[in-house]
C-alpha cells in the first residue's frame, strides 16, 4: 500500500458516517442492513463490516445481536462524587431508565468478598443480579451483594426499582462513604448474554464499596456497562 493512502475500510466508515449524518439519523435509528450498504457502495460486505466495526470501536453505532445495526445514543454523564442513584441520574438528563432482576438469592460470603468487606466467610449475604436500561436499550448488568444484617427481608420486596431508595425508605439506611473504581474491562459470560453483545466486546467496570456511618460493611456492587453507554465528568471546585 502506498504510503499516504488510507485503508478501503477508513475510506467507507467515512462515507457510512456522511450519510449516518446527512439523513439526519437519531438516536437508535437502525441503519441499512450490510448486504444493501455492500451494494449502495460497490464494496464487499467483509469491507461493510470492516468500516461498521470501526464506526463501533468509536461508539457512534452499536450492534443489536440478530437484529442489525443502530445509532448509538448520546452518552450518559455520570459523576461518581454526586449520590444520587441511576433512576434520578438517567432521568436527568431526559431519559427513561427500567430495570429487570435476573436473579437474588440468599448466599454465602464468598472469600474474595470477605477480604473487600471484612465480613466473615461463608457468612450470609444477599446477592442480587439486575439488567438495567436507557430508554429501553439494555446498557448495564449489575451485580449488587448486600449485608442481610442491616435489611431483613430485602429479598422479598421489588428490586426492580432503585435498591438504595428501598434501603433508605424501608430500613432507614444510606451509604456514608463509598470507594469507586472504573476501570475499561471486556464484557464475557453472563454479562456479555443479558446485553446482548458479542462475548469479548468492550465494556466499562464500575465497582462501588459502601459504609455506614460507622464504617461498616453496607453493600458491594459491581456494575458491567456498555463501553458506549456512559462518560465519566468529575465537577472540581476552585
Amino acid at each position: 500500500m502506498q504510503s499516504g493512502v488510507r485503508p478501503v475500510y477508513i475510506q467507507l466508515r467515512d462515507k457510512l458516517w456522511q450519510q449516518i449524518e446527512d439523513k439526519a439519523m437519531g438516536s437508535q435509528e437502525r441503519l441499512p442492513s450490510e448486504r444493501e450498504l455492500a451494494g449502495l457502495f460497490a464494496t464487499t460486505r467483509v469491507t461493510v463490516r470492516q468500516a461498521l466495526g470501526q464506526l463501533e470501536a468509536e461508539g457512534k453505532i452499536f450492534r443489536s445481536n440478530r437484529r442489525g445495526w443502530y445509532v448509538t445514543p448520546e452518552r450518559l454523564q455520570y459523576d461518581p462524587s454526586q449520590d444520587i442513584g441511576f433512576y434520578n441520574l438517567v432521568h436527568q438528563q431526559g431519559y427513561t431508565p427500567s430495570t429487570e432482576t435476573l436473579g437474588k438469592q440468599l448466599t454465602e460470603t464468598p472469600l474474595w468478598l470477605a477480604q473487600l468487606s471484612g465480613l466473615v466467610q461463608g457468612a450470609p449475604i444477599y446477592h442480587i443480579v439486575r439488567r438495567r436500561s436507557i430508554d429501553n436499550r439494555c446498557v448495564l448488568v449489575e451485580h449488587n451483594y448486600i449485608n442481610p444484617d442491616r435489611c431483613p427481608g430485602l429479598l422479598s420486596q421489588d428490586t426492580d426499582h432503585s435498591i438504595w431508595q428501598l434501603l433508605q425508605s424501608k430500613y432507614a439506611l444510606s451509604p456514608h462513604k463509598r470507594q469507586i473504581e472504573i476501570y475499561p474491562q471486556a464484557l464475557t459470560g453472563l454479562e456479555a448474554d443479558a446485553l446482548h453483545v458479542n462475548q469479548g466486546s468492550a465494556g466499562l467496570f464500575m465497582q462501588r464499596l459502601s459504609y455506614d456511618d460507622n464504617d461498616d460493611f453496607l453493600e458491594l456492587d459491581f456494575e458491567y456497562w456498555l463501553h458506549d453507554a456512559l462518560k465519566v465528568a468529575v465537577q472540581v471546585g476552585n
